[in-house]
């Protein structure tokens, strides 16, 4: 008898090894069956890797790869469940999120509950710029109620709460990778569920990462490895894709998309955003806090021939506030309010706000996209014609972005996208409790009003109108100038399939990227 159950020993020992073989020759057929290196150029730095303190498309077109979010939007744009498996509503401010199971972190814990709280917690502790996703959200009533089970509590009805948990803010963090490193995301911070996760960051230059052998989602990603270089000159972006110099180079400037798509081994990929380009106005700083130089500024410029100087026919000169297809865009706004210029009236205008012998102001616009610097020139010439004297200021992205967040700047040319595919998104932008772009500082009260009630009304044909009334102020005020629906676009090699336009947010997912067989 001891002879037998010494051999069954020895036989389930052989089959546990075995096993442990194939598990292992399993894993490495998986990571043999990937490709080396995919290299995809970005028009700006993310400035850093935290996953919910920016609002720049271009910081998550970086970070998306490491970090993810509750929700996604498939190919169809209908929001579908991702970490979050499902979810029923217990009544109409209490939504129960059920986690999906087994999903770790790149350091190895398992995502759970606490990592949601954790997370939300902290943009709300420190207004990070994720409040815009998280703002109606009453944290110190929602509850961890196990592992798996999450119950977000929000400040009464938030019509679109599910939507915004898609924005690449609500990503979600390692609450105990944060803590242990005291919130360096170089030294440690760094931690999400995604298909890639961190190896290092030279700002201005790269962010390197490494595909995360542990990723919840089976066969994905497709490369070992994953560089993301930083060219914030669009011409160079574009010499870049035309020498094969990246597998994708994001943003191809509307100038270079001829000689980009007459180049061999390489296509460019393009569709319609949900991103609006306005000429903005600071409205709490003077002279433009006086609503008649903002009307001489509306009349001077004539924004549809800035547009097709900078874009030609790439995109479209925004015909409404929004992009069509927005829940609350509204086809009769241009025609009731869009400027047509008007040099004498501009001038009139000046005058009766006291600046009869004209006014300077500053147009800030970053670097990285030339379009704008070619707009804000242009509206540079055309305003000298009415007595207004612009400097064009032309910024670093990243020293912009922290100018016209402290407020500094008179003017900027700015776009507000609609990322849920409603004019919340946008309108949020225009609130006091927004703490990330609110560029104009508009103190109304009815606007405030009536964006508030819009966030909280369910029914969907009453909120579309909200939304139009709200935009109509703006208009109304000499705010905001439509200028440009986007168009986004990537140059992208022909030995590499399945990149995808993200028209959300612009945070295109490289996991389905693979190479061409």
């Amino acid at each position: 008898m001891k002879r037998k159950r010494t051999g069954i020993c020895w036989f389930l020992a052989a089959v546990f090894i075995a096993m442990l073989v194939m598990g292992y020759f399993s894993d490495a057929t998986a990571a043999a069956a990937r490709a080396d290196k995919l290299t995809v150029i970005l028009s700006a730095d993310p400035a850093n890797l935290d996953p919910n303190d920016s609002d720049s498309q271009t910081h998550y077109q970086a970070v998306r790869n490491i970090y993810e979010t509750l929700f996604v939007y498939d190919d169809n744009y209908n929001l579908t469940p991702w970490l979050c498996e499902k979810y029923e509503y217990q009544d109409d401010s209490t939504i129960i999120l059920h986690l999906r199971k087994g999903v770790k972190f790149h350091n190895g814990d398992e995502f759970k509950a606490n990592d949601v709280y954790f997370t939300i917690k902290r943009v709300i502790d420190n207004k990070l710029a994720a409040m815009v996703e998280f703002s109606n959200i009453l944290i110190d009533k929602c509850e961890i109620i196990d592992d798996y089970t999450f119950k977000l509590v929000t400040n009464g009805p938030v019509a679109t709460q599910i939507p915004l948990l898609e924005n690449p803010a609500a990503e979600i963090m390692n609450e105990r990778a944060y803590k242990e490193a005291n919130g360096d995301f170089v030294k440690g911070a760094c931690v999400g569920t995604g298909p890639f996760q961190f190896v290092s960051y030279a700002p201005g230059d790269q962010l390197l990462l490494k595909a995360f052998d542990g990723y919840w989602r089976e066969g994905e990603p497709h490369f070992d490895n994953l560089l993301i270089r930083f060219i914030s000159d669009s011409a160079s972006r574009a010499i870049e894709a035309e020498t094969g110099g990246a597998d994708i180079v994001y943003d191809i400037g509307a100038k270079n998309l001829e000689s980009v798509s007459a180049a061999k081994g390489v296509s460019i990929i393009a569709e319609v955003g949900t991103n609006t380009s306005h000429l903005l106005m600071n409205t709490s700083v003077a002279p433009l806090d006086n609503d008649l130089v903002r009307q001489a500024v509306w009349y001077g410029v004539d924004a549809k021939m800035a547009v097709k100087l900078a874009y030609g026919d790439f995109g479209a000169v925004a015909t409404d506030w929004v992009c069509p297809g927005i829940k609350g865009s509204n086809p009769d706004l241009a025609a009731n309010y869009f400027p047509a210029r008007d040099v004498e009236k501009a001038k009139k205008c000046l005058a009766e706000a006291g600046y009869a012998n004209g006014v300077e102001l500053e147009i800030v616009v970053p670097s990285n996209n030339q379009e704008r610097c070619d707009m804000a020139e242009v509206f540079q010439a055309q305003l000298a014609e009415v007595g207004i004297k612009v400097k064009v200021n032309i910024m670093e992205s990243s020293a912009w972005n922290a100018y016209i967040l402290a407020g500094k700047q008179q003017m900027t040319i700015y776009g507000f996208s609609a990322a849920d595919f409603e004019a919340d998104r946008a309108l949020v932008q225009f609130m006091p409790t927004s703490v990330n772009y609110n560029i104009c500082k508009f103190d109304n009260k009815e606007f405030q009003e009536i964006t508030a009630k819009s966030f909280v009304t369910l029914d969907e044909n009453e909120r579309f109108q909200l939304y139009r009334d709200a935009i109509t102020i703006l208009m109304k005020n000499h705010v905001t100038i439509p200028l440009w629906f986007k168009a986004l676009n990537a140059a992208v090699k022909n030995d590499v399939t399945g990149f995808k336009i993200s028209r959300s947010y612009e945070h295109h997912y490289l996991q389905y990227v693979a190479p061409s067989k």
